[in-house]
């Protein structure tokens, strides 16, 4: 599983290589500012996934019996989205999930978006992706299912959203979540297209009871 969350992320360097162009987040003709979010997630990934090619390690899945059966802990990070319809897009947001180890309640959200839109230009991105549900393995059980649902839009693009990602918890100690839906149904401009969505969460700090 790291190894393909690897490869969906590795588009961060597509991205980047588009430099400041367009939408409301360049700052008048000098360095993007969403270059340096780029920077942020991709230490994050390397961070928890590593680098296969470049012999980094990433997080070992968290051994069964390191998963607590207690307490909340709030995971954040970032969130790409790869659209492959007739018009392919690529976006990165900010994520924030909170898991209830105990009770297994999840919520959190996925905002705060920029990426290409139809015509290659990157723009920001309204909405967001809400976290609402899912399932959490427990004590013993590493899994995780978040369900997940929203729309974003921005000139000239509309994306609707709704599945569930499927994914892991990494560390020993627990210190990140990976999870994925490699297969999402989303509608871009009333148009059904195929898509991936891939997340990325570390922990701010121990679980807490």
């Amino acid at each position: 599983m790291t190894v393909r969350f690897f490869g969906m992320i590795s588009t961060l360097s597509a991205l980047a290589a588009c430099g400041g162009g367009g939408g409301g987040g360049g700052g008048g003709g000098g360095i993007d500012p969403r270059l340096a979010r780029l920077d942020v997630y991709e230490a994050q990934k390397l961070r928890v996934l590593g680098d296969p090619g470049a012999g980094a390690m990433g997080m070992d899945p968290t051994p069964d019996i390191a998963m607590p059966d207690a307490g909340t802990g709030v995971f954040e990070g970032s969130a790409t989205i790869r659209l492959e319809g007739a018009d392919p897009l690529v976006l990165f947001g900010d994520v924030a999930v909170t898991i209830g180890f105990g009770d297994g309640a999840v919520s959190g959200n996925m905002d705060n978006f920029f990426g290409t839109n139809g015509n290659g230009v990157v723009v920001d991105y309204t909405g967001a992706l809400g976290i609402d549900g899912g399932d959490v393995g427990g004590a013993d059980t590493n899994g995780i299912t978040l369900n997940y649902g929203g729309a974003l839009s921005a000139p000239g693009e509309s994306l609707t959203f709704e599945g569930a990602m499927t994914g892991e918890f990494l560390g020993d100690p627990l210190g990140a979540l990976t999870a994925a839906d490699l297969e999402a149904e989303v509608t871009q401009n009333t148009v059904p297209v195929d898509a991936t969505i891939v997340l990325i969460g570390e922990t701010t700090g121990v679980v807490s009871p």
